[in-house]
């Protein structure tokens, strides 16, 4: 058959996006990308102002309750294209500004005037908004926008594509106050200068050293592994990972689809799981990887890698449940059961709705994470985090390397480490979980769960594929063809 593999090199750098995309309109404090969840680059949004702001000028808002035009010299600014812009409290400032945001509409939006080829021109603002540390929900949609006062004015500016920014003439920023202003404002307006650095995969792992997986599972740093092409896998899994008869009852025997069918990353013939979540039912499948009854003991750190794909089209209604660790030893870490750091613990993979298309940068993306049970005697369920990256947004029809590491604390210390790997590159990373206080609690097992909610079942049908199951006790890496 045609060879249909893209190296995973490749598919990094196509999925990483431009400049254009570090925030969209539903920009947060915590989120660049709130409908994405993807975080900031430097953790939140006053880190990445402090780190990548760079001061241009200083302007006043007199206490005047009408409505005026500002306008704004920006000669001494870099022009890049997108041009970024934020507006903040100037040293010793006690007022808040407000101005009128795009959605108030008219030429009383933010806009750039400048000349060009000695004509005027005008650019409203693509995006404009405020971040605030109090606000942690989206305000794009807002007719108006704050500074000071602990608020930010974040504005994005998005030149034609074939435009002479060098021979650009005049650059004027104009912002039109609103009818209410509370106190006199001393602001300051500045610039954002951000890349972000390139990324090299981590390659060097235990799948460097063997073409396509074929061999790995005779490494001596691998517990267990499986590419799903032996015809004779369903019959012999009893041998090497657990079903439960009551997951399957709800899903029927394992399925499997050939690899031409859904253009495999390895341009192999072969096959893969796949995992169908239906609206009659939340959980699509579930695999268990039991570390005593294979290995013989129980480990305090493990690496698993497993390749997926959500199919093309998916529309995901809601959150859920993907592989990942976990020692629940069927007391605790699941379903409502707390863990009090000495009945168990899990740290599963999770996944989010799909991106509306309201969102074009990146509509139709799934957002994945992981789902947590740490020590919290207060709340008895888990916690989902996002790992908040543009390669941890799933793009329906494209197959992904996901690795995760598990290193259980010290009991009682709060210095366990998980991190995550998207296609080889690390993209997630905590150093102080807790999982518990006992360490008669070790990681009992890989949990392949794949399960919708929650409670509520999807709102529509929708297929995810696993495959190229990898678990050991050194990193392991994408796969090498």
């Amino acid at each position: 058959m045609k060879n249909l593999f893209v190296p995973s090199f490749l598919l990094i750098f196509l999925a990483l996006p431009s400049s254009a995309k570090l925030f969209d309109n539903s920009v947060s404090y915590n989120y660049a990308s709130n409908l994405a969840h993807i975080y900031w680059p430097e953790g939140n949004f006053a880190k990445f102002h402090k780190q990548y702001a760079q001061y241009i000028n200083k302007f006043e808002v007199q206490d005047v309750d009408r409505e005026h035009t500002i306008s704004i010299d920006l000669s001494s600014v870099k022009l890049t294209n997108p041009l970024i812009l934020t507006i903040s409290a100037a040293k010793g400032n006690k007022g808040v500004a407000d101005f009128h945001s795009v959605e108030k509409g008219g030429y009383k939006a933010p806009q750039l005037t400048f000349i060009e080829d000695n004509n005027k021109r005008l650019l409203l603002a693509e995006i404009d908004t405020f971040v605030a540390k109090k606000n942690r929900k989206p305000v794009g949609s807002k007719p108006i926008i704050k500074a000071g006062g602990g608020h930010t004015v974040l504005l994005k500016f998005q030149f034609e594509e074939n435009i002479d920014l060098q021979a650009l003439k005049n650059l004027k920023l104009l912002l039109t106050t609103t009818n209410r202003q509370y106190g006199k404002s001393s602001l300051q307006t500045q610039q954002i200068n951000y890349a972000q650095p390139p990324r090299q995969p981590n390659t060097d792992g235990v799948a460097s050293k063997y073409t396509l997986d074929k061999g790995i599972k005779q490494d001596n740093a691998v517990y267990y592994a499986d590419d799903f092409d032996d015809q004779n896998w369903l019959s012999n899994i009893k041998h090497s990972i657990g079903i439960s008869e009551a997951v399957w009852k709800n899903t029927g025997e394992l399925q499997f689809e050939e690899h031409q069918k859904i253009r495999h990353f390895s341009g192999q013939a072969g096959n893969s799981v796949k995992l169908p979540f239906r609206t009659s039912h939340n959980l699509a499948g579930n695999l268990d990887y039991y570390f005593a009854a294979q290995s013989g003991s129980e480990p305090e750190e493990a690496y698993f890698r497993y390749y997926s794909m959500l199919a093309p089209g998916a529309k995901v209604s809601g959150g859920g449940k993907l592989p990942g660790f976990a020692g629940t030893y069927n007391k605790a870490g699941w379903g409502g059961r707390a863990n009090n750091g000495k009945n168990g613990w899990s740290a599963r993979g999770s996944f989010f709705k799909t991106v509306t298309p309201s969102n074009p940068d990146w509509a139709g993306r799934m957002p994945i994470g992981s789902y947590f049970y740490e020590v919290d005697t207060k709340n008895k369920y888990g916690k989902t985090v996002s790992w908040g990256d543009e390669l941890s947004t799933m793009q329906p029809g494209r197959w992904y390397s996901i690795e995760q590491y598990i290193k259980l604390n010290s009991p009682g210390k709060q210095d366990g480490i998980f991190r995550a790997w998207i296609d080889g590159i690390l993209i997630y990373e905590r150093k102080n979980m807790y999982y518990r206080d006992t360490d008669k609690l070790k990681i009992e097992k890989v949990w392949m769960n794949y399960y919708f909610g929650g409670v509520a079942k999807p709102k529509h049908n929708f297929q995810m594929y696993l495959d190229n199951i990898v678990i050991a006790s050194s990193y392991i890496g994408p796969i090498r063809k």
